[in-house]
C-alpha cells in the first residue's frame, strides 16, 4: 500500500475543532488562535502535509521543524502544533496548539484524530535488544493460529502488513503520526489484534505514548544503540518504559535476563514470567531437541503442558517461541492452537534465511545479526546444526553507529566461527576501513590468524579482510568446502546498502545466490 493510499484510508469526514482536540491532550495545553478551526489530520513531515491537516513543529539534533513551516502551509496546513514555548514565525497566520511536552502532545493529537484506533485492538508491544522480530512473527501466527483466522497486524522492522497488504518500513516503530494511520486502517480492515515491535528509541522519543498496549513482551537485554542512549543505564531505561510508564495490561517478561527479572518486579500490570533455561518462571521448556531441520519442544505453561515443533533452528529461538506462547496466555488464548500454528511459522525474511537450494553442496544463510550477542547467538545456533563441518562468516559493522561493539563483535566471530570475513555493512559517513579495524583487532583476540582465500578453501581456518561486501560473500562462497555453513550476517532482509549519503541496492541474499550459480557452474566445468 503507498503512502498516499494510507492516508486516503486512515482520514475520517468528521476531524476535530482545535479547541476539542486539545481536550484529548494530556497535560497542560492551549490554542493561540481560531479554536474553531477543524483539522483532520497531524504531520511531521513538511512535504507530507495535505489540505486541513496540522503541521507539529518538532525541533531536533538534525533538523528544525520551524524552517519548514512556510512549506507546510503552502501545502494546506490549517493549524500548528508546537511546545509551549518554542517560537515560531510570526507571519504563520493560522492557529497553534501550545502543548507542555512536544512528544506527548503530537503522539496523542495523531491517535485522536484517526480515531484512537488501539483502543479498539488488542496491541501486543515486543521490546528487547534482539528477539524482536522473530517473536513478533510467531506471535501474529500464535495469534492468527489461536482465532482461527487472520486478525493480526503486523508493524517491525521487516515492514507493516496486514490482510496482504504491506507498507515498507523507515524505522522498526513508526513516527507517532504514520503509526496511528497504520492503526487506523488496520482496525477498519477488520483486525482485532496487532503485534509490534517497540524500539529503545522509540520509547525514548515518545512514538507509542498514545498507544494501548494490551500486552508488553521483553526478550532480552545486551549493547546495542549505544550511539543514541550514551550509556547501558539509559538503554535500559528506555526499555523500561513500555513496562512503567505504559501500564499495559499484562506483561510477558524472559526472566533469564536481568533485566527481564527487574522489570518483573516492576511492572504496573500481571506479570507472566518465561526462563528458557527453565531454571524458573511461569513458562518453561520441558524438553529441547534442536536439529537442522528446527526445533522439538515440550513445553510447560500454568496449567498444561504443550508440545510442538518448529522450523526455526537454534537455541535463541526456544526464547523466541517461549516469548511467543507467553503472550497467548496473556490474550487468553488456547495455547494448544497457538502452538500448532508455529510449527508453520519460516521465521522474518533475512533472519536465518536458506539461500542455498536442493543443487548445492553448501549451506548458506543470511542473518540480520549485527550486536556482539546477536551474533553469538546465531552462530553458537549454526555450530549446533552443522554437523562438524566449517562455519564461515561475513560481517561487518555499521558506520556512525556504537563504535564500542566493534571489538565486541569481531571477537564474537573470532571465537566461533572457523574462517571470519570482515567487510563493509552500512558505511554511511565513516572510512570502511577505519570502521574494520577495531573488527579485525577483535577476530584476532577471539583467536583466528589471516589466512588467504585460497588457504580457506584448502581447509585452513583463519580470518581475511575484504572490504568490498559482494566480493568477500561471493570469496566467502567459493572459499566453502563441501558441507561447510556460510553466514552472512548483519543486513538480513534490507535491499540495500548506505555508503556515504548514497543509499545503493544491495541484497545480502542476491549476492549469496549469485555466488552459489558460480559455484555451481564451476562444479560443472570440472
Amino acid at each position: 500500500m503507498s503512502r498516499s493510499s494510507l492516508d486516503d484510508e486512515a482520514r475520517t469526514d468528521e476531524g476535530f475543532a482545535l479547541e476539542d482536540l486539545l481536550r484529548e491532550l494530556p497535560g497542560e495545553g492551549r490554542v493561540d488562535g481560531d479554536g474553531r478551526v477543524r483539522a483532520f489530520g497531524v504531520r511531521h513531515d513538511s512535504r507530507a502535509v495535505r489540505p486541513g491537516d496540522i503541521f507539529a513543529v518538532r525541533v531536533g539534533e538534525r533538523s528544525d521543524g520551524r524552517a519548514f513551516v512556510a512549506s507546510a502551509l503552502d501545502r494546506g496546513a490549517v493549524a500548528l502544533l508546537a511546545s509551549r514555548d518554542l517560537e515560531l514565525p510570526s507571519d504563520a497566520g493560522v492557529p497553534v496548539i501550545r502543548v507542555a511536552d512536544f512528544a506527548t502532545g503530537f503522539a496523542w493529537s495523531a491517535a485522536a484524530l484517526y480515531g484512537h484506533p488501539t483502543f479498539a485492538l488488542d496491541v501486543v508491544g515486543i521490546t528487547g535488544t534482539n528477539g524482536k522480530t522473530t517473536s513478533s512473527h510467531l506471535v501474529r501466527s500464535a495469534i492468527d493460529g489461536a482465532l482461527g483466522r487472520e486478525k493480526c497486524g503486523l508493524i517491525g522492522t521487516v515492514g507493516h502488513t496486514y490482510a496482504g497488504v504491506a507498507i515498507d518500513a523507515e524505522h522498526t516503530t513508526p513516527e507517532a503520526d504514520e503509526l496511528a494511520r497504520i492503526f487506523a486502517v488496520m482496525r477498519r480492515r477488520g483486525a482485532t489484534h496487532c503485534v509490534m515491535e517497540v524500539s529503545s528509541i522509540a520509547l525514548a522519543v515518545g512514538r507509542v505514548r498514545a498507544v494501548r498496549f494490551r500486552v508488553a513482551a521483553f526478550t532480552n537485554f545486551t549493547q546495542d544503540h549505544l550511539d543514541f542512549h550514551g550509556t547501558m543505564a539509559a538503554y535500559a531505561d528506555a526499555k523500561r518504559l513500555l513496562f512503567t510508564d505504559l501500564a499495559p495490561g499484562a506483561a510477558v517478561l524472559n526472566v533469564d535476563d536481568a533485566l527481564g527479572a527487574e522489570l518483573a518486579t516492576q511492572a504496573r500490570c500481571p506479570v507472566l514470567t518465561v526462563s528458557p533455561s527453565g531454571k524458573g518462571g511461569d513458562i518453561t521448556p520441558h524438553s529441547v531437541r534442536l536439529h537442522a531441520g528446527g526445533t522439538d519442544l515440550v513445553v510447560d505453561t500454568p496449567g498444561k503442558r504443550v508440545q510442538l515443533s518448529t522450523r526455526l533452528v537454534g537455541a535463541h529461538n526456544v526464547e523466541n517461541v517461549l516469548v511467543a506462547l507467553g503472550v497467548a496466555l496473556a490474550l487468553d488464548l488456547d495455547v494448544e492452537r497457538a502452538a500448532a500454528a508455529l510449527a508453520a511459522e519460516v521465521g522474518a525474511p533475512g533472519r536465518l534465511e536458506r539461500c542455498d537450494g536442493p543443487g548445492d553442496d553448501v549451506v548458506v544463510l543470511v542473518d540480520y545479526a549485527h550486536t556482539p550477542d546477536a551474533l553469538g547467538r546465531v552462530l553458537d545456533a549454526v555450530r549446533a546444526v552443522s554437523d562438524g563441518a566449517r562455519v564461515l562468516c561475513v560481517f561487518g559493522c555499521g558506520g556512525d553507529r556504537d563504535p564500542g561493539k566493534r571489538a565486541p563483535m569481531g571477537h564474537a566471530v573470532g571465537v566461533r566461527a572457523d574462517v571470519a570475513i570482515v567487510t563493509s555493512d552500512n558505511p554511511r559517513s565513516e572510512d570502511p576501513a577505519a570502521i574494520a579495524e577495531p573488527v579485525e583487532r577483535g577476530v584476532r583476540e577471539g583467536g583466528a590468524s589471516r589466512v588467504t582465500v585460497r588457504e580457506a578453501s584448502e581447509g585452513a581456518r583463519g580470518y581475511w579482510v575484504e572490504l568490498d561486501r559482494a566480493r568477500a560473500i561471493a570469496d566467502a562462497i567459493r572459499a566453502a568446502r563441501p558441507g561447510d555453513v556460510v553466514l552472512v550476517a548483519g543486513k538480513g532482509h534490507e535491499p540495500y546498502q548506505i555508503v556515504g549519503d548514497e543509499v545503493r541496492a544491495f541484497d545480502d541474499r542476491e549476492h549469496a545466490r549469485a555466488a552459489l550459480r558460480t559455484r555451481r557452474d564451476a562444479k560443472e566445468e570440472r
